[in-house]
This record gives C-alpha cells, structure tokens and sequence, in this order.
C-alpha cells in the first residue's frame, strides 16, 4: 500500500511538471523583452470566446538556481547572485535563457536553460512553482522603488 502511495505521489508531482512546461506555444516570444532579470511578453489568457494575449512580467530569479556554472530549475534559486550577462534565445520549441554563472573555481563560464521547461502560462501570467508575475502593461516599472539589474 505504501509503494502504491509513493508510485501515486511522484505521478502527480509529475503532472504538475508537464503542466509546468510549453509556455512558448501560448505566448508571443517574438515580443519578448529581458529587463535584468524580469521577463516580459504577451500570453493567452482563459477568455476563449475572445482569445486574448495579456502582457504578462515575471522575475524569474527565484525559478533557476546556479549550481556550479550550470542553470537548473529550483525554487527559489536565486541565480542571479552569481551569474551576469542574461540574454535569451527563441523558437517555436525553446526559449533559451543564456548567462554567464560562476563555476566552483569561481570563474564564470556560459551557460544556458530552456525556460520553457520550468515556466508556465496561466490566464495571460507567466510562473514557475508558486511564484507568478504580474499583468501590468509597463512591467517591473510600475513598482516604486524598482531598479534595473
């Protein structure tokens, strides 16, 4: 009964990943824009009588964690303490997020993660794990006190 539970658990937590993953295939990536660390792009909302796109902003710092040069997903990974140089490649399939991230040595190297399998798409937002963005049209810069990194 125990190993059934298990086997039940670790399937449902691997639904909330494939959930998790294809945010390209219902935003417009075309129109992205990286501020620091803030993405930002239109995404499909619910209304499906309308179908419309949101502009959408997520800080996606705490979605990736450096872990010895090499982007991964991890909640709250606070990357950004430890890498620089952020910049993102696109297709229909990937959007690749690239940095240059400190090794063990110290050293910062290239690196690169496709968001599309840790950030999602929900009614017009972008997320990843508990942490979702904002629908402001004007982004991290409508917030007082904001500063680009």
């Amino acid at each position: 009964m125990k190993l059934v539970a298990a086997t039940l658990a670790c399937l449902l937590g691997l639904v909330g990943l494939v959930e998790s993953q294809g945010f390209v295939s219902n935003c417009t990536w075309q129109s992205a824009n990286l501020t620091g660390n803030f993405l930002g792009m239109y995404c499909n909302d619910d209304d499906i009588a309308n179908y419309g796109y949101q502009w959408t902003w997520l800080d996606i710092n705490p979605c990736l964690l450096n872990n010895g040069g090499q982007l991964v997903p991890y909640d709250n990974g606070n990357f950004m303490t430890s890498c620089t140089n952020l910049n993102f490649t696109a297709t229909n399939i990937t959007f690749d997020l690239t940095a240059q991230c400190s090794d063990t040595s110290g050293h910062f190297i290239p690196t690169a993660y496709d968001l599309n399998q840790v950030l999602w798409n929900h009614n017009g937002t972008l997320g990843c794990f508990e942490h979702q963005g904002n629908a402001t049209e004007c982004g991290p810069q409508c917030d007082p006190g904001f500063v680009v990194t």
